[in-house]
């Protein structure tokens, strides 16, 4: 089938794509770091396998030359994000820093947000205190805290979202006495 893929038989590269793509997707999905990549990975694959099909050596398992694309593309795209989490990370740090510059004195959202802060129970304290006093990653909390770090980053949207709610609650009286009646 290999061979009249390679002659420009449409037929026979879906037949392998039949064959091989459900294997192609379980490796992707053993390995891959986020669900979401599994189908977009599996189809770069086949597309980079039939560009590149004249590349492949006659003899050898059509199977594993595919699983090594995969990787490939899979540690591509890992490194690719790795790349733009840093970049997020580092544009973070320094609009916080322009914003701290630009306004040294706290403001009122800044005191609520402490206030919620330290109403947060211990744990969640802590994982504030290690997320953005420590500067940790999110890899370094969960070794620290010995968890994993889905539930590190889970708990950081959670506790975000509970102080956001907080600063908002304690805005609001304020809100209210200073908007025109």
């Amino acid at each position: 089938m290999v061979s009249a893929a390679r002659r420009g038989d449409g037929d026979a590269f879906a037949a392998l794509l039949d064959r091989h793509l459900p294997h192609i997707r379980t490796f992707l999905a053993l390995k891959a770091p986020v669900p979401q990549l599994v189908d977009e990975l599996a189809h770069d694959t086949f597309v980079f396998a039939y560009r590149q099909l004249g590349e492949f050596s006659a003899g050898t398992s059509f199977r594993a030359w595919l699983r090594a694309i995969a990787w490939n593309l899979l540690r591509a795209e890992v490194q690719r994000f790795a790349r733009e989490r840093v970049q997020r990370e580092r544009f973070t740090a320094w609009q916080l820093e322009e914003w701290t510059a630009a306004a040294p004195e706290p403001s009122a959202e800044a005191e609520h947000l402490l206030a919620c802060v330290g109403e947060l129970p211990e744990p969640l304290r802590q994982l504030v205190a290690l997320k953005y006093q420590e500067e940790r990653s999110g890899e370094e909390i969960a070794a620290r805290l010995d968890r994993s770090a889905v539930w590190v980053r889970v708990s950081l949207f959670r506790v975000r979202q509970l102080l956001r709610e907080c600063v908002e609650r304690k805005a609001a009286p304020a809100d209210a006495e200073t908007s025109p009646a």
